[in-house]
């Protein structure tokens, strides 16, 4: 496979990603501040232990907002509605029986550290609801930033003038420690991998360091039809369609590949059919 791509908006995307970071080390080193201050003021805590405790609920909430940050815009952000809502209930009780477990050990953790025994003491009461309520909480928090930062393309479409609005004709491909040219026109397929896309063309398949929902507002829709929701083809090097079943279809590129073709695949192809 060729090794990566250069867009000419890279430096963009870059700029965008670190503030993306610090927004999210910002808000976990706040919350941890947060929690630390909570247990000095209500339960009279020492700081340094304040500090421990903080740590013990932040640490596991961290890994799983890194978690549901790959998650959600991989697996559920590209699905229809009704599928986002209850995958969200799925996630989010998922999300606060993780965390409230997590905690509950490392508090044991903390507590052994300082010579009083490792013995996990679950919440009740009162206490267990609170713990669950936060984490429901937390995690539509969460779910809220990745939405708010993975903006489909047409929510922050780029202002009048900008070359971005023009639809892409050439891009380059890193290639050693040089770049070459790709045509748009020698595109056959399109595949999405995560926040990354998979090219294909007759020479051989590049990685994009773009969505396929980013790509795709690039390409001119007179030529590239998405087909499925991880895929998009060109229709220059469409062979043939044929039916699949459930209202589907199988397309047969010139290079060989055969691209399942949803539903809303087949809308979007029914008006070139004549």
């Amino acid at each position: 496979m060729t090794a990566m791509f250069l867009f000419p908006e890279d430096a963009r995307r870059s700029n965008r990603e670190g503030w993306r970071l610090l927004l999210w080390i910002a808000a976990a080193g706040g919350l941890w501040l947060a929690y630390a201050l909570v247990f000095v003021g209500t339960a009279g805590a020492a700081l340094g232990d304040a500090v421990a405790d903080g740590a013990a609920n932040v640490a596991p909430l961290i890994a799983l907002a890194l978690a549901a940050r790959f998650i959600l815009p991989a697996q559920v952000m590209r699905r229809p509605p009704p599928v986002q809502a209850v995958l969200h209930a799925l996630l989010a009780a998922a999300f606060a029986l993780a965390w409230y477990a997590c905690v509950v050990l490392l508090l044991a953790i903390v507590r052994a550290a300082r010579g009083q025994g490792f013995e996990p003491i679950g919440f009740r009461g009162p206490g267990l609801t609170w713990q669950v309520f936060q984490g429901l909480i937390l995690y539509g928090a969460v779910a809220a930033g990745c939405y708010a930062l993975h903006r489909r393309p047409a929510e922050a479409a780029p202002a009048e003038g900008d070359p971005a609005r023009r639809p892409l004709e050439r891009y380059l491909v890193r290639e050693g420690d040089g770049f070459r040219p790709v045509e748009v026109g020698d595109i056959v397929t399109i595949a999405g991998a995560q926040d990354y896309s998979e090219v294909s063309t007759p020479a051989g398949r590049h990685l994009v360091r773009m969505s396929l929902g980013e790509f795709e507002s690039r390409l001119d829709p007179a030529r590239f039809i998405r087909v499925h929701r991880s895929a998009i083809i060109q229709l220059a090097h469409l062979e043939r369609a044929e039916p699949a079943g459930g209202g589907r279809m199988l397309a047969h590129m010139a290079d060989g590949q055969r691209i399942p073709v949803s539903r809303a695949g087949v809308k979007a192809l029914r008006p070139l059919i004549v």
